[in-house]
């Protein structure tokens, strides 16, 4: 019988960090990374369609329970303040509260990086309602979309 092969990827070992603000790591219990797509353009300059690539599609980024390990727990309340007040009316300009988010897929190890995906212009555009229950037992958690203008993955 032949040796059986470990798959170094596991489901919950992964990172998040915001490059602008390192000094706070961030946690969280499941992240699900955006789909990217690109669209195809059909040319038909001759006896079949020809096709080529044409725009780029990135999806949102939804992330479960996202905390910060010290300071205010309602940072991200204020960051979605910033893309649009909805009190005071307007917001800051999309350069101003743009971010980049870096999810780090690790090793068993929990050090070592597998992968590396990189999401800039990213923006929380959705911050879902808790569901309140007196009967329940489990914990609230609250489901946060953020916009994602571009991926990369090295």
């Amino acid at each position: 019988m032949g040796a059986k092969i470990k798959n170094p990827r596991k489901k919950f070992l992964f990172s998040i960090q915001f490059p602008k603000h390192p000094i706070n790591p961030y946690l969280c219990q499941k992240v699900t990374t955006p789909d990217v797509s690109i669209d195809q353009v059909e040319h038909g300059d001759i006896n079949r369609d020809v096709k080529t690539a044409g725009r780029v599609k990135v999806g949102n980024l939804v992330v479960e329970k996202l905390k910060t390990t010290s300071g205010s727990d309602t940072w991200i309340w204020d960051w979605l303040f910033a893309c649009q007040d909805m009190i005071l009316g307007g917001g800051l300009v999309p350069r101003d509260y743009f971010e980049t988010m870096v999810v780090n897929e690790l090793a068993e190890d929990g050090v070592t990086i597998l992968n590396t995906h990189v999401y800039d212009e990213v923006w929380p555009c959705k911050i879902d309602g808790l569901d309140f229950d007196r009967t329940a037992s489990e914990n609230t958690i609250e489901h946060i979309e953020f916009s994602v203008g571009t991926a990369d993955q090295y």
